[in-house]
């Protein structure tokens, strides 16, 4: 996604060498939700076509429960024992934006943004607790690995992606705005990466055979790419 972001810079030099008198001269600020949670930006004009935005999203601790194919070693025996354990997934991230938002037509609403978002890396973090592994400890099966269960019988882990997420989008609507207060939606996305999986409570390591089947491997497959919906309302403080 370099290029990507190498083409949004030579842009905004162009237009920021024809257009310098507009630099800062005007600050707005934005509330938004959607896909990324809560957003509250500050945003102000380097440019008669460019506005640069920074701020932050919330993404509240929403919680789903999953079952996960586990495995540990009978401490008798030895022989594999497999079970389900179910585990707690938690979406809640803060992630922090800088992001530049160009009007090809400056009295016109329609804009196209490009920038990235940061911080935030942990997509999903998960949490679970086995009776039956406690004393002896086991894996559990998240996507194509396995994530170890501690000697108390929990697991810890979840997916995690790049730490600075390069963002493409197109949107309508000023986010500075001509009076005091306007509407603006935003549809874009985030280049991520593959999703990796990560774990507190010891090594991460391959299945030995690529056979799993769960709600974590269907992310790890389609979140490359992360996609973003934003309904905003902004305001102009000056």
């Amino acid at each position: 996604m370099k290029k990507y972001l190498i083409s949004a810079l030579m842009i905004l030099t162009a237009l920021g060498a024809s257009a310098i008198d507009n630099v800062f001269n005007h600050l707005g600020a934005g509330v938004g939700i959607g896909t990324t949670g809560i957003s509250i930006e500050a945003s102000t004009p380097i440019t008669r076509w460019v506005t640069v935005r920074g701020g932050i999203a919330i993404m509240p601790g929403i919680t789903f429960s999953t079952d996960v194919d586990a495995y540990y070693a009978h401490p008798a025996t030895g022989q594999e024992i497999n079970e389900t354990i179910d585990v707690d997934s938690d979406l809640g991230r803060v992630q922090g934006s800088m992001i530049f938002n160009i009007y090809p037509f400056p009295k016109g609403s329609f804009f196209v943004a490009a920038g990235a978002y940061f911080g935030g890396n942990k997509l999903i973090k998960i949490s679970g607790h086995s009776d039956a592994m406690e004393n002896y400890g086991g894996l559990v099966e998240i996507g194509d690995y396995n994530i170890p269960v501690d000697k108390d019988g929990n697991v810890r882990g979840g997916l995690k992606v790049s730490s600075f997420r390069p963002y493409l989008g197109i949107g309508w609507g000023k986010s500075i705005p001509k009076h005091r207060i306007n509407f603006n939606v935003e549809l874009g996305a985030q280049f991520q990466g593959k999703p990796k999986v990560y774990s507190e409570t010891g090594e991460v390591t391959d299945l030995l055979e690529n056979e799993a089947s769960n709600d974590f491997q269907d992310v790890i497959k389609y979140l490359k790419v992360y996609p973003t919906l934003t309904f905003r309302i902004s305001g102009k403080i000056f």
